[in-house]
């Protein structure tokens, strides 16, 4: 079977810290959601609003969802709105606003907005239905490898994070991704949840949206995204299986641009106490998510790499 190292989409910096002094205290917080209904950065922007209004680092946040589509119209109006108005930024907004765009040119966030943090991510596993003959990822790439377009994998929304992964699985292989068969579903819990069922039977989704049905006998596990195993999931990484992969549906927040250099030092500090209060870890752990801390220019320059690795592999995968 011929392999290939990918430069992953998401090879992520780790980072965590403590004792960091509370934030300043801010008045009204609006966190727009860009991204589809059920997407997860509405449970991340929820998240963040009861955490921080729990803890009254803000009066009020608001959560409210962007109705005119999303992706690069969303950053667009996002870029010259008020800077109380940050933005939930996410793998799928990133793959929008790179359709149309050249790869040098697919980094808008880094030009059109201010890159306050990355705060956590989603490790991705590779779940089959007991009865779909599918025991070992070895056999769902040597099918894909084979005969790609007929190993269908669910996942949430096209371009999101799913069908990313499949697209560097299957070039990890060293096979075409054009021809690999993708089955959007709103959300990744409901691709998992037809796993289950048995109607479909591969899926890509997180950590949380599994790990009840492989308790259950529902799902079995064939590989993480993570670049070490995940606790309380038999399955080796897609590194172990012979992919060099790591990747996360990452989670961050953007600022508008204009932003003044204060206004932008509060707000980046108001996501490190959020990052480092137990509060959040607690969050994290409950859902199955991973912190993910990078902040300001290092967060910025990250982002410019993620947007033309996403252009490049959306052209592999014949989307562009």
């Amino acid at each position: 079977m011929r392999r290939r190292t990918v430069l992953a989409l998401g090879v992520l910096a780790l980072a965590g810290g403590c004792g960091t002094p509370a934030p300043p205290y801010l008045g009204e917080i609006s966190l727009l959601v860009p991204g589809p209904p059920e997407c997860w950065g509405d449970g991340v922007a929820r998240s963040l609003k009861s955490l921080i209004e729990a803890r009254r680092w803000a009066g009020r946040v608001l959560v409210t969802r962007d109705a005119g589509g999303g992706g690069a119209s969303a950053v667009g109006r996002f870029a010259v709105g008020r800077p109380d108005r940050l933005m939930v930024a996410d793998p799928l907004l990133l793959a929008d606003c790179a359709l149309g765009r050249a790869p040098d040119e697919a980094g808008p966030f880094a030009a059109r907005t201010v890159p306050l943090a990355r705060l956590a991510g989603e490790w991705q596993v590779l779940v089959a239905s007991p009865d779909s003959g599918y025991r070992t990822f070895e056999q769902v790439a040597a099918a894909l490898l084979r005969t790609p377009e007929r190993v269908k994998v669910a996942g949430g929304p096209d371009r999101g994070p799913g069908h990313l992964l499949l697209g560097l699985t299957a070039r990890g292989l060293g096979a075409d991704p054009r021809p690999a068969a993708y089955e959007a579903f709103d959300s990744p819990a409901r691709a998992v949840a037809a796993v289950a069922e048995g109607t479909t039977a591969l899926a890509f989704g997180g950590r949380g949206d599994v790990a009840a049905h492989v308790r259950a006998g529902r799902l079995r596990p064939l590989a993480v995204s993570a670049p070490e195993r995940l606790p309380g999931l038999d399955a080796p990484t897609l590194t172990e299986s012979g992919v060099r992969v790591a990747y996360a549906n990452w989670t961050g927040l953007l600022a508008p641009l204009g932003v003044a250099a204060r206004e932008r030092d509060a707000l980046i500090g108001l996501c490190r106490a959020v990052a480092d209060s137990p509060a959040w870890l607690r969050l994290c752990e409950r859902n199955g998510w991973t912190p993910m801390w990078l902040a300001g220019e290092e967060f910025r320059q990250w982002l410019t790499g993620e947007a033309r690795r996403t252009a490049l592999l959306l052209d592999d995968l014949g989307i562009r």
